[in-house]
């Protein structure tokens, strides 16, 4: 038997958690989600949450036609940092600051943070103010329209990137 709570997506640790549906009492626009928690195990899953990918690279980004992999233990987004600085076309993306987010790994999950950056990021059209879990299906944008698709890596039935 399983227990139905609602958490904050935005700072899931960091948040109240509720026993009914609503929205978070620290971020009032951030409407809560669901979370099972199973009885017996102690371990808790998202209702609506994908199966985890194996271990390793779990998530992509699609930027200007090239597939970058997400390391494990994330990774820096910028101008001049991390692998989107080698892109070509990348430095001439001044909205994009040379510093302008992080992708870290947290409790098992990659989350994405702003690290100041004059024109902010956002996913799926939310700024970011907290740390947000990226999952695939969502579009991290850095600035005005510099989008990046998140994308689940892929995994052959061995479990191995395909």
């Amino acid at each position: 038997m399983a227990t139905l709570t609602y958490r904050c997506p935005d700072d899931p640790d960091g948040c109240p958690v509720s026993v009914s549906p609503g929205f978070c009492a620290v971020h009032p626009a951030t409407m809560l989600e669901p979370v099972r928690a199973a009885a017996f195990s102690g371990t808790q899953t998202t209702a609506e949450a994908p199966a985890e990918p194996p271990a390793g690279s779990p998530l992509t980004l699609r930027f200007l036609g090239q597939v970058i992999e997400v390391p494990a233990e994330g990774m820096e987004i910028g101008r001049e940092t991390g692998p989107l600085a080698s892109v070509p076309g990348m430095a001439e993306l001044t909205q994009v600051s040379r510093l302008h987010a992080r992708i870290h790994l947290l409790n098992g999950h990659l989350y994405v943070s702003d690290e100041d950056s004059l024109n902010h990021t956002y996913v799926d059209g939310r700024r970011l103010t907290t740390s947000r879990r990226l999952e695939a299906g969502q579009v991290l944008r850095l600035g005005q329209d510099v989008e990046l698709h998140v994308e689940g890596a892929r995994y052959d039935e061995f479990g191995l990137p395909s």
